[in-house]
């Protein structure tokens, strides 16, 4: 089963055991369209997910992280316990964080822009030259000098 497949069959039972039925969901979801993400025959979108979880009471970390955890033949004990030391592991990294990263909207030109102003900054509060931050940090001249607070 794919994840579209796996992704319905999830909706489904939840929805079955809620004791709802696919008209029921209407004002969420026409019945139709419905169906057909049920069946895996059409992705549903994630504005439409969120709507259908709160519909259903369930959030859409649970779903999706069933969906997975089937997707990969684990029950969803050991999976959580897996996906709970990779969430550590990405929160420690720092690829996740609580706060929204600024630095992030520039994407990754950005984020090395911001971090080179951070390091030039800082180097140039030890005292260090402009040439020394150069070969420090490998970046240009003119990169040190944008980033060079004037005194």
């Amino acid at each position: 089963m794919g994840y579209l497949e796996t992704l319905g069959q999830v909706l489904r039972e939840i929805r079955v055991t809620a004791g709802l039925s696919r008209e029921s969901c209407a004002q969420v979801l026409n019945r139709d369209h419905l169906a057909k993400i049920e069946q895996g025959r059409l992705a549903i979108s994630v504005l439409k997910l969120k709507a259908l979880c709160e519909y259903l009471n369930v959030s859409q970390s649970l779903v999706l992280t069933t969906v997975e955890a089937r997707l990969v033949g684990v029950d969803l004990e050991t999976y959580r316990t897996q996906q709970t030391t990779e969430f550590k592991r990405q929160i420690l990294t720092g690829a996740l964080k609580s706060e929204i990263d600024l630095g992030s909207f520039r994407g990754v030109r950005g984020k090395r822009a911001e971090d080179n102003r951070v390091a030039v900054q800082a180097l140039q509060a030890e005292g260090l030259a402009k040439m020394a931050i150069v070969r420090k940090l490998g970046i240009s001249r003119a990169t040190v000098d944008r980033y060079w607070v004037k005194s």
